[in-house]
């Protein structure tokens, strides 16, 4: 079955969607060869992934992964990575804003691949649970609008993979899988992506998932979210219905800044820089912050557009409500783990 899924490709050919997630069931059971695995991810990586072939491999990608009992309307936000601008973590700190602003956030994360600090490596540096069990998943949605749903866990058919993907060296359909991996399967979802052709391939994507409401966004600059440093190219998926438009910091009252304004270092530099934005700080990062968490508020259902969304956010950060929203994570953690700490400066 496979040589036949890699000749079929390697003839410019694209895979069916039982053909890709049967392919997928061989890949995540451990049925191919080192050699079989690495020929078909780069098969397809030279032809390019079809919708057909992504939807496959996420159906037998779903069918291996520890799953979560659904929650209604939670909304996820992440991006596909790759950018490697080394900028601050903005959709980690915009989904707690978003969260304290009143919507209810699953985020799905990792540690760090292309930058020197990822989603989990952040939360963990803020003294936040990053390995939660599916019940306290559920539980933290719940009781404080909140839960991180740390990829490897929930994903263990991937890590006999690491080696062959860390020896290829290149993208392949796994690093597209990333995005679209959330156990909840979220029908809401904030998605960034680094490179402009994947803008369309993922909204027809979440279109036949046959989400509620996404968005997914590509800035001009190589940003894999909404950047002030560029416009934005986003595609709205709402109910099936796809809407394509761009966004100017201008609409938001806002100017350009520069990468170097937003530039992010490892986790502890970082969790200072969260620590700045939620305790009042003004600037570049808090506007980018604001910016993202608007976007994910109005995905959530809690604003009608990116105006309305902004100014929720920015009120989240000026009554300290996002700062609450920290500690009552960082608190939750500790006594989880038997001991009582609060947010550290």
């Amino acid at each position: 079955m496979i040589q036949e899924a890699i000749q079929k490709v390697l003839n410019n050919q694209s895979l069916m969607l039982e053909e890709a997630a049967d392919c997928g069931r061989q890949l995540f059971k451990g049925e191919l060869s080192p050699a079989q695995a690495g020929a078909f991810l780069m098969a397809l990586a030279v032809k390019g992934e079809s919708k057909s072939e992504v939807l496959g491999m996420l159906k037998a990608l779903r069918e291996h992964m520890i799953s979560v009992e659904p929650v209604e309307d939670v909304v996820d936000v992440c991006g596909t990575g790759g950018d490697k601008l080394q900028t601050f973590n903005t959709s980690t700190a915009a989904s707690i804003v978003a969260s304290a602003a009143g919507a209810r956030v699953a985020k799905a994360g990792n540690r760090s691949a292309t930058s020197p600090c990822g989603s989990a490596d952040l939360l963990e540096a803020a003294g936040v649970r990053i390995e939660l069990k599916p019940s306290e998943v559920k539980r933290w949605l719940a009781e404080c609008g909140y839960a991180f749903l740390f990829s490897p866990h929930y994903h263990p058919a991937l890590k006999p993979l690491t080696a062959i993907r860390r020896e290829l060296g290149v993208r392949t359909i796994l690093n597209m899988l990333g995005p679209l991996g959330n156990p909840l399967c979220p029908t809401r979802q904030l998605l960034g992506v680094s490179k402009q052709d994947d803008l369309q391939l993922y909204a027809e994507i979440l279109a036949e998932l046959k989400v509620a409401h996404a968005m997914i966004v590509h800035g001009l600059d190589g940003m894999d979210e909404i950047t002030l440093c560029s416009p934005t190219d986003v595609i709205e998926v709402r109910h099936g219905e796809i809407q394509s438009w761009r966004f100017d910091p201008s609409s938001l009252g806002l100017r350009y800044i520069s990468l170097e304004e937003i530039r992010g270092g490892d986790a502890k530099d970082n969790y200072r820089l969260l620590l700045q934005v939620v305790q009042g700080g003004t600037g570049p990062i808090r506007d980018i912050v604001c910016v993202n968490a608007a976007a994910v508020l109005v995905v959530a259902g809690r604003a009608e557009n990116l105006q309305e969304g902004f100014l929720q956010a920015s009120h989240a950060l000026d009554t300290g409500a996002a700062f609450k929203k920290l500690e009552e994570l960082v608190q939750r953690s500790h006594v989880e783990r038997g001991a009582i700490s609060h947010v550290h400066a």
